[in-house]
C-alpha cells in the first residue's frame, strides 16, 4: 500500500497538467504568421523532411520564409526542399565546440530575414492551422521571450510507444507539468520546436551562447530565463506533430541515449530528485507486484488500474498513446532504466556517443567529427 501511494503521490504531483497550444484561431492574426521565418535543420531527413515541407504549404496562412539548412546530408534532403521551393543553405565546416544542429539553426538565423524564428525539426509536422496556432499562442501568453513546444508525438508502430517515459519524464523537467508550476517559470523548453522573435534571439545570444550543449533548444531556453526573458513550454497538441525514430528499436534506443543524461544533468536539482524518486516508486511498485498479487489481488488490480489511468489521462495530451500501452507501464519503466544507464554510460565514461554518421564528443569545447 505504502510503496502505491507514493507512486501515485508523486505521479499525481509531478503531472498535474499538461499545458496545450492554443486551440481556436482567429484569421485577423495572420499578419504574425507572414512575419515567420521557418528554419529546418536536415541531415540525411529525405524520409522525412518532404512530409514537413508539405504541411507548410497547405496552410492557409503562408509563412515569410521556409529555410532549409542541409547539414551535410549525403541523401537527397537538398534536392527534395528545393523541389517544394524552400530557401536551401549549405552549412560551412562545422567548427570547434559546436554542436551540429545547433551551427544549423545558426546559419539559418543568419540567413533569415522574418521578425519571428521558428526552429522545427524535420521530423514533425504541421496540423491544419498549426503555424496560426503556434503563433496565436505566442501572442496570447504575452510572451516577450520564447515558446518552447512539445509536438504531438503521432506513433505507428508499438515499439515506438517506449518512448513514453522519456516523454514524461521531459515535460516534468520543464517544470510546466507538477503541482506547483503556476507559481513558478519553466526551467527548460523542448527541442524539436522553438518561436521566438528576432530581438529576442539576439538579445540571448542566439545559438551561438549554447553552442556546445547537447540539448539545444533545452538549454536555450534556460539561457533566455537566465537573461530574464519570458519562457512558455506547452504541448502542441492540434498544432504540430512529430513522429520520432521510425527506422526502428535501434534508432530509438540510441536516440534517446545521445543526449538524456546530458539533459539530466542541466535539470533543476529538486525536480531531478523528485522525478528519480517518482521512477524509483514506480520500479519498486512493479518488483513487488507479485507478492501484493498474492496477499491481496484485488486491491492490487485496483491501485493497478487507477495509476495506469491516471498515466493514460496525462499521456493522450503528449502523444497517442493508448490505454493499452499505460496498462504496460512496467516494460516502459524497463526500457527506460537500460536506455538511461546506457546515456550514463557514453556520457560520462566514453564521453562520447555516434549520430547520424557523426560522432559526438560530449565535452565542453570538443567538436563534433565525421566518420
Amino acid at each position: 500500500m505504502y510503496i502505491w501511494l507514493g507512486s501515485i503521490i508523486l505521479t499525481v504531483f509531478l503531472f498535474t497538467r499538461i499545458p496545450t497550444v492554443k486551440k481556436s484561431i482567429h484569421v485577423r492574426n495572420s499578419f504574425l504568421v507572414k512575419k515567420c521565418s521557418i528554419i529546418i535543420p536536415a541531415r540525411n531527413e529525405e524520409q522525412t523532411i518532404g512530409n514537413l515541407l508539405s504541411s507548410i504549404q497547405k496552410q492557409f496562412i503562408q509563412p515569410f520564409e521556409v529555410i532549409v539548412v542541409n547539414d551535410g546530408s549525403k541523401d537527397r534532403t537538398k534536392a527534395i526542399a528545393e523541389e517544394f521551393g524552400a530557401t536551401v543553405v549549405d552549412t560551412p565546416p562545422l567548427p570547434n565546440g559546436w554542436n551540429g544542429k545547433s551551427w544549423a539553426c545558426w546559419n539559418g538565423a543568419e540567413a533569415s530575414k522574418g521578425e519571428f524564428l521558428l526552429f522545427v525539426d524535420s521530423d514533425t509536422w504541421f496540423e491544419q492551422a498549426g503555424l496560426l496556432r503556434i503563433c496565436e499562442t505566442y501572442q496570447q501568453q504575452q510572451c516577450q521571450g520564447v515558446l518552447s513546444i512539445h509536438p504531438f508525438h503521432k506513433m505507428s508502430s508499438g515499439y515506438e510507444t517506449l518512448s513514453m517515459m522519456f516523454h514524461l519524464i521531459v515535460f516534468a523537467s520543464t517544470s510546466v507539468t507538477h503541482l506547483l508550476s503556476g507559481l513558478v517559470r519553466p526551467s527548460g523548453g523542448f527541442g524539436q520546436c522553438f518561436l521566438c522573435t528576432r530581438d529576442v534571439y539576439q538579445r540571448i545570444g542566439g545559438h551561438e551562447a549554447i553552442k556546445g550543449d547537447m540539448v539545444e533548444h533545452f538549454a536555450l531556453s534556460q539561457r533566455a530565463k537566465k537573461c530574464g526573458e519570458l519562457v512558455v513550454a506547452a504541448s502542441g497538441s492540434n498544432a504540430i506533430s512529430m513522429r520520432m525514430y521510425g527506422n526502428g528499436l535501434s534508432e530509438l534506443f540510441y536516440g534517446w541515449s545521445k543526449s538524456f543524461a546530458s539533459g539530466a544533468k542541466s535539470t533543476n536539482i529538486i525536480l531531478l530528485v523528485l522525478s528519480s524518486l517518482w521512477i524509483t516508486t514506480l520500479a519498486s511498485f512493479v518488483i513487488h507486484s507479485p507478492v501484493m498479487v498474492w496477499t491481496d489481488p484485488y486491491i492490487y488490480m485496483i491501485q493497478y488500474f487507477s495509476l495506469s489511468i491516471y498515466l493514460y489521462l496525462i499521456l493522450s495530451r503528449i502523444g497517442n498513446f493508448t490505454i493499452i500501452e499505460t496498462l504496460l507501464f512496467p516494460v516502459h519503466i524497463l526500457f527506460f532504466v537500460m536506455t538511461f544507464s546506457h546515456s550514463v554510460f557514453t556520457t560520462f565514461l566514453t564521453k562520447n556517443t555516434k549520430w547520424k554518421d557523426r560522432y559526438i564528443y560530449l565535452e565542453k569545447g570538443k567538436d563534433e567529427k565525421m566518420k
